[in-house]
Order: C-alpha cells, then structure tokens, then sequence
C-alpha cells in the first residue's frame, strides 16, 4: 500500500490546515466542470473521476486537495465560476498562497476566469473524451457504467482508464514540480 505524501483537506483540522499553508503547501482544488453528456455515463462521472485523480495525486505528491467543487450540475452559468470562488476565498483564509486548479472541462470549453497567482491546469482536455471517461468509469466503478448503452465499436476498457488517469496524474505531476519545485523535497 502506498503512503500518502498528501492529503484531503476535509481530513485536517482547522489549525492542522493552517499549519500546513503557512509551511507553504499546495493547494489543489479538482473541479468537475465537464464530462460527455452519453446515456451510459451517470452524472457523477466527472466527479468521481476529479476525485480518483486528486488522491492519486496526493498520494504521489505533498498536496492539499480540497474537495472536489461539482459545477456541471449547476443550473446558471457563472454560478461555477462562483463557487470556485469561493473556495479559493476559503482556502486563502486557512493561509494558502499557492493554489492550483485541475478542471475537468470538456475539450473547446472556456476556462474559469481566475484573477491572483492561481495555476489553472486542464485535465482530460481530449479529443477521446468520451472514451477516456467511459474508460475511467469502467476501471472506479464499472457498476455505473451502462453497458447496453455503449455504443456500438466503443473501444472503452478499464485498463485504458487506469493509463489514462496515470498519464494525467503524470503531467499534472510534472505541472506542479515545475511550478513549485520544492514539491519534489516533501
């Protein structure tokens, strides 16, 4: 089993959180902003896998990620530029001045306006999404997958989906370490 370099912030306390920023860590914030609107995919795809990524993204790296911010199901559209906001408000409150943002938007989609010193990092941004998701789907929760709905010639596996998700990890990775070298020492 691997240790865990990082950690979820909704484990810390308050005070285990501030002592970590003010020792200069990162915060990562996921967020599921897109996925493939296909009958065999649930709603919850881009969240479940924005939540796989970020813990094995912890578990590679001495990050805070922060729980996953759902903005596809949203009904207006600046509501997810919003609540992004507001998290980032709540993590700099807690003392975080380094901050990077994984979305999941879909390829061609605009990215959330940011303002400060935030790394916005585009995460499954491909033309094979709808594959690469139903891939990922089917390595985290195969269950969920409807698999009578799969279309015809789909060349959807799980082991493509864990690759997949180790290929993002290893770029968001190497992001991050660019960005903030110092993630390699922790």
């Amino acid at each position: 089993m691997n240790t865990p370099h990082g950690v979820w912030l909704d484990d810390l306390t308050r005070q285990e959180a501030v002592s970590r920023f003010g020792g200069d860590a990162v915060a990562v914030v996921p967020v599921a902003s897109g996925g493939p609107d296909v009958p065999h995919l649930p709603l919850k795809t881009a969240t479940v896998i924005a939540r796989a990524l970020g813990q094995k993204l912890l578990e590679r790296l001495a990050v805070v990620v922060a729980t996953v911010v759902e903005a596809e199901p949203l009904p207006r559209r600046d509501t997810p530029g919003h609540l992004l906001a507001a998290r980032l408000d709540g993590l700099r409150s807690l003392g975080a001045r380094r901050i990077a943002i994984l979305d999941m938007a879909p390829s061609g989609a605009a990215p959330f306006d940011i303002t400060g010193d935030v790394l916005l990092l585009r995460i499954c941004d491909r033309s094979d999404a709808e594959d690469f998701f139903t891939s990922c789907m089917m390595a985290l929760d195969p269950r969920s997958v409807r698999m009578p709905l799969l279309p015809a010639g789909s060349r959807s596996e799980a082991f493509d989906g864990e690759r997949g998700m180790a290929a993002e990890v290893e770029a968001v990775a190497g992001a991050l370490v660019s960005k903030w070298p110092d993630l390699v020492s922790r």
